[in-house]
């Protein structure tokens, strides 16, 4: 399993229940429950997340397990899971692994073009994607997202809380095998809203940090 999905981890964030026959109205019903779970976590000044995020590749009998945390505000992020941070000031993506003491910086590009970071969960369904309500009942739903150009995500499968429109797990299935699904036990307000300063990797805090920059 490629460990470079650490990255990622809450972007291809949040079995088969049954199909639900494809059609218009199925889309705009889709579209209705994201729109309720963007519109939630647009109402808050930032959000913090508690997930669990599990890697699975079946062909190679591989499935790992990791907890973490994520901070969002407006299109900046802080991800820390699998024993690094990973940070987008809106500007460089910043992955700074402590064990090695080593920080990589770069420009955004294919990363967040390839909808692997986690501000994904504030306008998952306007990229280009078709949906599909697959099931809902009980107050609970399941709807898939399937890109229209062809990428390394073959679908996205969302499951949403109906009542309370927030979304409990997303799971990314890879064409290369790679299944990336994120349980979210936790998406809420931080105690605190985090200042820009957050979303950034500061050199000046961490001497002896060997700094490569790609950019």
């Amino acid at each position: 399993m490629n460990r470079t999905f650490h990255a990622c981890a809450l972007a291809c964030c949040l079995l088969a229940w049954g199909n639900a026959p494809v059609g218009a109205q199925t889309a705009s019903r889709a579209g209705t429950l994201l729109d309720n779970v963007v519109n939630k976590i647009k109402s808050y000044p930032a959000v913090e997340v508690i997930f669990t995020l599990t890697m699975e590749n079946k062909a190679e009998n591989v499935r790992e397990s990791y907890p973490g945390k994520a901070y969002m505000k407006g299109n900046m992020y802080r991800v820390e899971v699998m024993d690094a941070i990973n940070y987008f000031d809106g500007e460089a993506i910043y992955t700074y692994m402590p064990e090695v003491e080593e920080v990589t910086i770069k420009d955004p590009g294919e990363e967040q073009e390839e909808l692997l970071d986690p501000t994904i969960l504030f306008d998952i369904h306007n990229r280009e994607f078709t949906r599909e309500l697959l099931e809902e009942k009980g107050g609970k739903a399941r709807v898939a997202l399937t890109p229209k150009k062809p990428g390394q995500i073959r679908t996205i499968d969302v499951w949403i809380d109906t009542a309370t429109n927030a979304v409990e797990r997303v799971t990314s299935f890879g064409n290369d095998g790679n299944d990336v699904s994120v349980l979210i036990t936790s998406l809420k307000p931080p105690g605190q809203t985090p200042n820009d300063a957050f979303f950034r990797f500061d050199a000046k805090a961490h001497p002896g940090v060997e700094v490569i920059d790609l950019r």
